[in-house]
């Protein structure tokens, strides 16, 4: 009991400071729990089963410049740690991301580690730290693209307004002379806490915070300045470097019985990511069908950007999901209304060792 308030006390408490809290808009996964090490490092092994695989795809305003972000993870436990109640965590997560006309990308590919620290011999409670290290690459192909006029910013690698009509031919002009790709060591490393509320109704907590970006990785401009040419870049030839800048995650779950075929699932999710930053909150109802099978209805809304419609099955292992974010800010204008959609899944496979059982002959007198 002392638990459940505590946890009640902790949800709605940080779902009102991240409400305050928020400035602008910025790229996220609405089935962020459908992309758990992205979410969090300290989601890795963090579910009941020996390995998990799963992700999310996204896509939005596919007649105007497509953007697709497709993401993928597979992650296990392993069952050792200093304590016997204790486990170990690993995995990969893959995340990649590729907008409009110019064909800019981003990949990001890093290996995860976690430490579960049980709070209790039953595992019910439990403090996790997790850290990932990988490398992001990224790339523009620019070549013959219509820009008059577009400002691009810094983190996509341009410097400010374009004057021409058009990039010159840059094919091996990239600063690293590779096609205008690039890459950089991201480190990432996140926290989180799983409180079981209700052992008899199976009511769960639980509450993260990830910190991205930890080594502030040098992206360079992958649009070299020209020597003499202010129009096109500046006044000082060569390439600039920026420092990656952090990015915060903080996310909140609750898992509650509502009656004996229906539960709820609220979930905030706050994203904060050079100098921009979001929230989103959901509500998910969960409906028992049958043994194994139950069908989730939810609802969300993402701050001064868009409304969310989500729709879920789950059976037995196997867990799935599809969303559509309804734009409602001014941006509906521009893209003729049209949103985004997700398509999340994920399984869990069961590999249990058959017990070696030593053959016993029974005595026919006995």
């Amino acid at each position: 009991m002392q638990h459940s308030r505590l946890a009640l006390l902790l949800f709605f408490g940080l779902t009102g400071a991240l409400c305050t809290c928020v400035h602008a808009q910025d790229v996220h996964y609405t089935l962020h729990n459908y992309a758990p090490l992205w979410l969090n490092p300290a989601n890795t092994g963090s579910f009941s089963g020996s390995i998990r695989v799963g992700g999310v795809y996204r896509g939005q305003w596919h007649s105007l410049n497509g953007i697709q972000s497709p993401t993928a993870y597979a992650d296990a436990p392993l069952a050792f740690g200093f304590r016997k109640q204790d486990w170990v965590g690993v995995g990969f997560s893959l995340v990649s991301d590729q907008a409009g006309d110019f064909d800019i990308q981003s990949t990001f590919f890093g290996l995860s580690a976690s430490y579960h620290l049980a709070l209790d011999k039953k595992r019910q409670n439990v403090l996790t730290i997790g850290g990932q290290y990988g490398s992001q690459s990224y790339g523009i192909t620019p070549e013959g693209v219509p820009i008059q006029g577009l400002n691009i910013a810094e983190e996509l690698g341009g410097q400010g307004q374009l004057g021409r009509s058009e990039f010159p031919t840059m094919s091996g002009m990239g600063p690293n002379g590779n096609q205008n790709n690039n890459s950089f060591t991201d480190i990432n490393a996140g926290v989180k806490l799983k409180l079981l509320m209700d052992e008899k109704k199976a009511n769960v907590f639980e509450a993260g915070v990830a910190l991205l970006h930890l080594n502030s990785g040098d992206r360079r401009s992958l649009v070299p300045t020209m020597q003499g040419d202010t129009t096109m870049m500046g006044e000082e030839g060569g390439s600039r470097d920026f420092d990656r800048r952090s990015t915060i995650h903080a996310h909140a779950r609750m898992d509650m019985e509502l009656s004996e075929k229906w539960r709820f699932q609220p979930t905030v999710f706050y994203q904060q990511s050079a100098g921009t930053s979001s929230v989103s909150i959901q509500a998910w109802g969960s409906r028992n069908l049958k043994k194994d099978l139950d069908l989730r209805l939810g609802l969300g809304y993402r701050t001064a950007d868009a409304a969310k419609v989500m729709v879920g099955l789950d059976a037995g292992q196997l867990r799935g999901a599809l969303s559509y974010d309804i734009t409602l800010s001014q941006a509906r204008q521009v893209t003729n209304y049209q949103g985004a959609f997700e398509l999340g899944i994920a399984y869990i496979f069961n590999i249990y060792k058959k017990p070696e059982v030593t053959p016993t002959v029974l005595c026919p007198r006995i």
